[in-house]
């Protein structure tokens, strides 16, 4: 009779130069430079079959991950946010590189039956996605600039022009990425719905294309628009978005509820939200997060967006 093997379960914390690596079953802390050659080595002399738990950080944890998974290994990315929540609840009051490594493994061991491994995208896929969140910084630096000269009389319209001449080239090449990738039919499809712009269509479209969403109600929670409620005996807790996603794809979708009220259909949901005594940001975000769910829709159906009369629930 064939022995089982026992999963090794690893959480690594990630630097720009180095990996601090814990090993759950041994507490052994292994310290790897951040660097291709080093980590294949390191990644080959496991043995068994390897379960990694990771955060992401910038960039810094490509390396691994990609390498981990070429060589069969299970990655989970664990949500910073998660993460934070999960170091309060199991009461860890350091927070170092190896404590972070350990956590890490700790939740991977304990909660893996509730995570989804990672699958990486193409090259191009993975460009589409970091172009989408270098726009968002340059989006940010530009209304921090503004805000930060708007009380001195000295003009930044020429810095202004320059970064938008920026914006519209990151613009461009996520255009042509999206049609390099197959995806321009979906990217029309977006586009049909009242108020999704060339931005969202292609924010949604990538963000579809991220994973395997069993429902719009995945698909929501991805994004970050699903609700965190807190209800005990006669307490009732204000609902929350969890935030989980990425916020640049909340902020577009946020965006996307003003045009898209000119859309009759869409208003009047909008104002239904008003009159059950919602507040006006929170009225739109119902309305965004009725945009994902019309898009993914869409997207899974392979239709696009027909007008219509009778009004949404």
């Amino acid at each position: 009779m064939a022995k089982l093997v026992k999963k090794i379960t690893l959480g690594i914390d990630v630097s720009k130069d180095e990996l601090v690596i814990c090993d759950w079953d041994t507490e052994e802390i292994t310290r790897l430079p951040n660097q291709g050659s080093p980590i294949k080595a390191w990644l080959k002399s496991l043995y068994g079959p390897v379960r990694i738990a990771i955060e992401p950080t910038s960039s810094y944890h490509l390396a691994v991950v990609e390498q981990a998974h070429v060589l069969g290994c299970e990655v989970y990315l664990i949500d910073s946010r998660q993460l934070v929540h999960y170091r309060v609840a199991v009461n860890v009051r350091n927070k170092t590189d190896p404590q972070d490594a350990w956590l890490l493994a700790r939740y991977l061991a304990r909660e893996c039956s509730s995570l989804r491994p990672f699958k990486p995208l193409c090259a191009k896929a993975q460009r589409l996605w970091a172009l989408l969140k270098r726009r968002a910084a340059v989006v940010k630096m530009r209304t921090q600039l503004e805000q930060s000269f708007s009380g001195i009389k000295l003009s930044t319209k020429a810095l202004s022009t320059e970064i938008q001449h920026l914006l519209d080239r990151i613009d461009r090449h996520m255009q042509a990425l999206v049609r390099a990738l197959g995806w321009w039919a979906d990217y029309q499809r977006c586009l049909s719905i009242p108020g999704i712009g060339p931005l969202n269509a292609a924010a949604l479209v990538s963000v579809f294309y991220r994973g395997a969403f069993a429902g719009s109600d995945a698909f929501v929670a991805f994004i970050g628009f699903d609700i965190r409620m807190r209800e005990s005996g006669k307490y009732k807790g204000q609902r929350k978005l969890t935030k989980r996603g990425e916020a640049e794809i909340r902020r577009l979708l946020f965006c996307a509820t003003q045009p898209a009220r000119s859309y009759a259909l869409f208003d009047h949901y909008y104002q239904k939200q008003l009159d059950k005594g919602l507040s006006k940001i929170a009225a739109k975000v119902v309305l965004a997060r009725k945009l994902a769910r019309i898009a993914f829709t869409l997207l899974i159906n392979q239709q696009s967006f027909k007008k219509q009369e009778t009004a949404y629930s």
